[in-house]
C-alpha cells in the first residue's frame, strides 16, 4: 500500500469514527431532554450499556492517535455490549461502529508491518 493511499484510508476511517462520535453524542444529548417521568430512572444494566456505548466511542476517539489499540478498545466493547444485550444485533445501522474498528485495527496492522515492528 502506498503512503498517498494508506493516508487516505486514515482520513476516511478518522472522518467516519469522527461522524459516528458527534451522531452518537447528539443522540445521547437528546434523550437526555427526555421527561424523566415518564422515561423513568435508569437501571444498573441501563447505565452499564451507556458505559460501554461510551468506551466505544473513546476507543475510535484514541484510534485517531493509535490505530490498533482504539480499534481493539472500540470492537471489544461493542462485542460486550452485543453480550449484555443481544437486540443490538438487530440494528444493521450500528454494525458501521464494530466495522470501523475493524478497519482501524488493520490500518494498524498495516502501519506496524510497514515499519518492521
Amino acid at each position: 500500500m502506498s503512503t498517498k493511499q494508506y493516508n487516505t484510508f486514515r482520513w476516511i476511517l478518522r472522518g467516519l469514527s469522527g461522524l459516528i462520535i458527534v451522531f452518537s453524542l447528539f443522540m445521547f444529548i437528546g434523550e437526555t431532554f427526555i421527561d424523566e417521568e415518564t422515561a423513568g430512572p435508569l437501571t444498573n444494566n441501563a447505565i452499564l450499556q451507556l458505559s460501554l456505548a461510551g468506551i466505544g466511542l473513546t476507543g475510535l476517539g484514541l484510534a485517531w492517535k493509535w490505530e490498533l489499540t482504539g480499534g481493539i478498545i472500540a470492537l471489544v466493547a461493542y462485542f460486550v455490549l452485543a453480550i449484555i444485550n443481544y437486540s443490538v444485533l438487530g440494528f444493521p445501522l450500528l454494525y458501521i461502529w464494530p466495522l470501523t474498528g475493524i478497519l482501524f485495527i488493520a490500518l494498524g496492522a498495516i502501519s506496524k508491518s510497514a515499519t518492521g515492528e
